[in-house]
């Protein structure tokens, strides 16, 4: 295995060390160098490769740990995480991300950084047909987790009506489930997907690299007299999550052209 040696103080000023060593580690695993479920050299051959203390590989490791790369196991070591892509549907835009999670074995949580009144913006005001210029909303912002990694950040604005009554519930739990859970019954969204690179509150935020693609889906949520109550947007890792859809190809009315028939 070779190893690239790194400057015993910050790399060119930019990057700290344990930084730098957790990159050169992730350069390694992505390549193939270690492959899912193998184990890395101990925190004290790591040490010696790289020639630092005991404390930044712990460092380096803790990174990697955040990043789903790796995960520790007591008195056996590091190991290359065996990971596969968490799957949400598009099929159905009404995406309860804790089902999702629990469904394909992870335990999901939720770190709420931001919960507070203030005044609409003209196109979240729009999105939720709330008259300007005075409009309310709750701005919300909130870590989704899996199992111990970060793997979207939620931006959420609610009608002040709707968010008010659920304030405590929803700083604590997912989106809809939440909402559901406090008689807001969703019947309907609508939904797009795009991708952004991670910019550098967000790469703190996720545990990513800076510029890293991110996937965005976008949303607004309506109750059954299509009155949105709920707007927002997820930004979710792309190393981590993907998003899928079925179609149906029988469907008399499904025209991928866009052509009259």
């Amino acid at each position: 295995m070779t190893f690239f040696m790194v400057p015993s103080e910050q790399l060119s000023d930019r990057q700290p060390l344990h930084v730098a060593i957790s990159e050169q580690l992730k350069q390694k695993i992505e390549a193939g160098e270690y492959e899912p479920g193998s184990r890395l050299p101990s925190e004290f051959d790591l040490g010696a490769i790289f020639g630092v203390s005991r404390t930044t590989v712990r460092k380096a490791i803790t990174n990697l740990i955040q990043q789903g790369l790796v995960t520790t196991q007591q008195g056996k070591g590091i190991f290359v995480t065996e990971k596969h892509k968490i799957s949400f549907s598009m099929s159905n835009p009404l995406m309860y991300f804790d089902a999702a999670l629990k469904q394909q074995g992870f335990v999901g949580s939720v770190q709420s950084l931001r919960f507070q009144l203030t005044k609409a913006s003209p196109e979240v005001a729009r999105k939720l047909q709330l008259p300007q210029p005075l409009a309310q909303i709750y701005w919300q912002e909130k870590i989704y987790y899996a199992n111990d990694t970060p793997i979207a950040l939620d931006i959420t604005y609610y009608p002040q009506a709707i968010a008010e009554p659920l304030a405590a519930d929803l700083q604590q739990g997912f989106t809809y489930s939440t909402l559901v859970k406090g008689n807001v019954l969703l019947n309907g969204a609508k939904v797009s997907l795009e991708s952004v690179p991670a910019t550098y509150e967000l790469s703190e935020y996720l545990a990513v690299p800076l510029g890293m693609p991110l996937l965005v889906f976008n949303y607004v949520a309506y109750q059954s007299d299509r009155q949105p109550v709920v707007c927002g947007k997820t930004l979710s890792r792309s190393d981590w999550t993907c998003y899928t859809a079925e179609i149906d190809v029988d469907q008399p009315d499904l025209n991928f052209l866009g052509e009259s028939r």
